[in-house]
């Protein structure tokens, strides 16, 4: 049979159909009626066609060879672009394209198979937009299957789009969570799972089985009512243990409470912080570094911000140290509000405006007025920073060089004066050699002279220049041990109750004899006496220096020695009617080494230290002087009454350190410790016919004769080889507390004596010694004391 016959006979069979097809409605719609009038119409019934055309899915019936019979539904659910008077009759293959139609052919034959409900999905192009569907195929009979076709495109639109934002939660790294009322896990995110060990499904696990901050269902339940008392949105830092880890963590946690349907659900945003901490003690430490580093560089550093009328931002602390103005009275401000000074701000202002408008740095030297009035001077250096989506910044850097220009000045004066001194001091060295050599020549000289000398006249008179130039020679020494105490600081100034009358009459008496001839020393105070605290030593020594200066230069005329007491002062002069001194010379003769005649013998040192003795008792000096008619030297020092008059005639401070000896014998033999045998002549011709000596060349000497001969009394030099006397006498103290011991030494200084006192001797005399000093200290112990 060919194609052409097989047609035809489908084509008979198809008529046929359709008349029995015709036949079996008729017979139905008379079943229908007769029903209709038999029995009464059930709501199902009555509504089934309105029911069925309310439904938002496509209801069409086939028949098992995919055929379609009938759409039940309305007609605006038809999507598949076929009326529904065109559907009956035409295969399900011509309706929907091939991927849609092999999934709803499978779907058909799993339900025919099963006479089961079957399932499946497809897509397709419905007025101009793609849509999903969802068919699920019922069975009805042998014959036919009814397929429920549902447009489900925004379900699945919002499934893509829930998993699309659930991917994106499960990239972040916030751990994210939902939690319901009652402390159940609703959702929970990738990092959320990792990070605290979710093991069970959403909806089983408790938020407080978690190792979380919330340990236990009240503390949830806690937390629950924070969030609640805060309108639903609550922050606060927790720490936690992430798993498989043993250190503990810090987390931010951010709350949102969702109220929908009289339920609860709470989000828990949560971050980890810990680095975010550590990062920020670090950045915190690094700025107080920083900061202690700016506080305490010795420069000045400051920013100003040119879009803000060139405000401080940055004020450290040397600037605030230097201008006097603290740091918190200078940011936020612009120069006119900081400075004191309008004319510095003016200035300061203009050279940020040439910055700005050049972008040359700046660097140059500037004076300002601080906050006390001072002027600082500094070298500063102005900048700009360029900043990001903003004017650049102006940075500043000043170097206070106030000091050093002070330092530059004073370097500069000591310098003039360093030359000038060196100068005084090269004329002082040449001086110096002539001022010794000139006594030295006498003595020597007439030392030689001596033994020739055939009168007694001669001898005499020889004696007396020997000995009038040893005390010069020996003044020109004191003078130098003088300033060298001075110098270093050891000068010392005892105050003791002494009689200023008396001390002029002692030094009146001493000097009378010795000015020139045609020259009256006069005393205005004669008969007066002054009982005041003092240093009876050095007010000598201003006097006689002040009254030996006089002789030198009083030709004729007369000198005036006398004291006046005011209720606070007492003023000493000496006024003579000498050469005088020239005007511009008057305020250099208490300069160091300054001799206004150089034929003059001295060292041009007296003045200097006298001025310096009265400095520092408290007192001034000075000199008033008129060329050709004379001068007046005078200081003024406090006046400080003495006590009772007992207590002037009181010892010393020196004599009461010393050690006294009970002694009822007279002395006979004397023990002279001595090094050099020159000395121990000089001793030997002074004192040697009413005492016998004995000699020991150093300490251990003298320890070894103590011991032997049993002297009376020791006279005791200081430096020995071997031994120095200091220690010999310490351990001569050992065997005897009673014999005197008498340091006889070179040393003149205070210090030295107080040493010598406390090493164990009774008394001390220094270098060269004078016949008359030496019997006086003898004659102490040669007596019951």
């Amino acid at each position: 049979m060919n194609t052409e016959q097989n047609q035809k006979a489908l084509l008979e069979q198809l008529e046929a159909l359709k008349k029995e097809n015709e036949q079996l409605k008729k017979e139905l719609s008379i079943l229908r009626n007769e029903n209709i009038s038999n029995r009464p119409v059930s709501f199902k019934e009555k509504y089934a066609v309105r029911i069925l055309d309310s439904l938002p899915d496509m209801l069409t019936v086939f028949n098992q060879n995919e055929v379609g019979i009938e759409v039940v539904s309305n007609e605006e659910t038809n999507h598949v672009g076929i009326s529904n008077k065109d559907f009956k009759g035409m295969y399900m293959r011509e309706m929907v394209p091939p991927e849609a139609y092999q999934n709803i052919h499978s779907n058909m034959r799993q339900a025919v198979s099963t006479g089961a409900v079957s399932t499946a999905h497809h897509e397709l192009d419905f007025n101009g937009e793609h849509h999903h569907y969802e068919n699920r195929i019922f069975p009805l009979d042998e014959e036919y299957v009814l397929i429920m076709c549902r447009d489900i495109t925004e379900r699945v639109t919002t499934q893509r789009q829930l998993e699309v934002f659930k991917s994106v939660l499960d990239k972040v790294s916030d751990s994210i969570l939902a939690v319901s009322e009652d402390g159940t896990l609703v959702y929970a995110n990738k990092q959320f799972i990792e990070e605290y060990g979710v093991t069970q499904q959403m909806g089983t696990q408790k938020i407080y089985d978690l190792p979380v901050s919330m340990t236990t269902k009240e503390a949830w339940e806690r937390r629950l009512q924070e969030i609640r008392d805060n309108d639903g949105t609550f922050a606060y830092r927790a720490a936690y243990m992430r798993k498989g880890e043993d250190k503990e963590r810090m987390h931010q946690v951010s709350t949102f409470l969702i109220r929908e349907n009289n339920e609860e659900l709470t989000w828990f945003f949560t971050q980890d912080i810990t680095d975010v901490i550590k990062k920020q003690d670090e950045l915190r430490e690094l700025n107080l570094l920083l900061d202690g580093i700016l506080n305490n560089i010795p420069v000045y550093l400051f920013v100003k911000d040119p879009e803000n009328d060139f405000r401080y931002l940055y004020w450290n602390k040397a600037f605030a140290d230097h201008s006097g103005i603290p740091a918190s009275k200078a940011i936020g401000h612009t120069d006119y509000e900081v400075f004191p000074s309008h004319g510095d701000a003016e200035k300061f202002r203009k050279d940020d405006l040439e910055l700005l408008q050049t972008h040359k740095r700046i660097d140059m030297q500037e004076t300002y007025l601080s906050a006390t009035g001072k002027a600082r001077i500094v070298q500063t250096l102005k900048a700009l920073v360029p900043m990001e989506g903003r004017k650049p910044l102006l940075i500043g850097i000043s170097w206070d060089i106030t000091n050093l220009q002070n330092i530059e000045q004073e370097l500069i004066k000591a310098r003039i004066k360093a030359e000038q001194s060196d100068r005084l001091k090269s004329a002082f060295l040449a001086n110096m050699s002539h001022e010794i050599r000139t006594p030295l020549n006498a003595i020597v000289g007439f030392s030689q002279l001596l033994p020739a000398a055939e009168t007694a006249e001669e001898k005499k008179l020889y004696s007396g220049i020997i000995n009038q130039n040893s005390d010069i020679l020996l003044q020109l020494i004191n003078d130098i041990l003088d300033l060298s105490k001075i110098e270093a600081g050891t000068l010392e100034y005892i105050k003791r109750p002494m009689n200023l009358g008396e001390v002029c009459r002692t030094i009146y008496a001493v000097h009378k004899e010795r000015v020139k001839e045609g020259v009256t020393l006069v005393f205005d105070n004669v008969d007066e006496n002054l009982f005041i605290e003092g240093d009876q030593n050095r007010i000598m020594q201003v006097i006689t220096n002040f009254l030996t200066n006089a002789s030198k230069f009083t030709y004729a005329g007369e000198i005036r020695l006398g004291f006046e007491r005011t209720d606070k002062n007492i003023r000493v002069y000496v006024k003579d009617t000498g050469i005088g001194i020239e005007p511009e010379k008057v305020d250099h003769v208490f300069e160091r080494f300054v001799k206004l005649n150089s034929f003059a013998q001295g060292t041009g040192l007296g003045l200097s230290i006298c001025q310096m003795i009265i400095e520092k008792i408290g007192g001034e000096i000075g000199v008033t002087s008129e060329l050709g008619k004379g001068s007046t030297f005078y200081f003024t020092i406090p006046y400080e009454e003495a006590g009772e008059l007992g207590e002037i005639f009181k010892m010393s401070k020196t004599e009461s350190k010393g050690n006294t000896v009970n002694r009822v014998q007279q002395i006979k033999k004397i023990l002279v410790a001595e090094d050099v045998e020159s000395n121990f002549i000089l001793l030997k011709n002074l004192i040697g016919r009413e005492y016998t000596l004995l000699w020991a060349k150093d300490g251990v000497e003298a320890i070894e004769m103590y011991k032997q001969y049993q002297p009376d009394l020791i006279l005791m030099d200081i430096k020995m080889p071997r031994m120095d006397g200091l220690e010999a006498t310490h351990i001569i103290r050992s065997y005897s507390k009673d014999i005197p011991i008498i340091a006889l030494t070179a040393y003149a200084f205070e210090t030295d004596k107080e040493l010598a006192l406390e090493m164990g001797c009774n008394d001390f005399v220094t270098k060269p010694v004078s016949e008359r000093t030496l019997r006086k200290a003898l004659d102490k112990y040669s007596t019951i004391v």
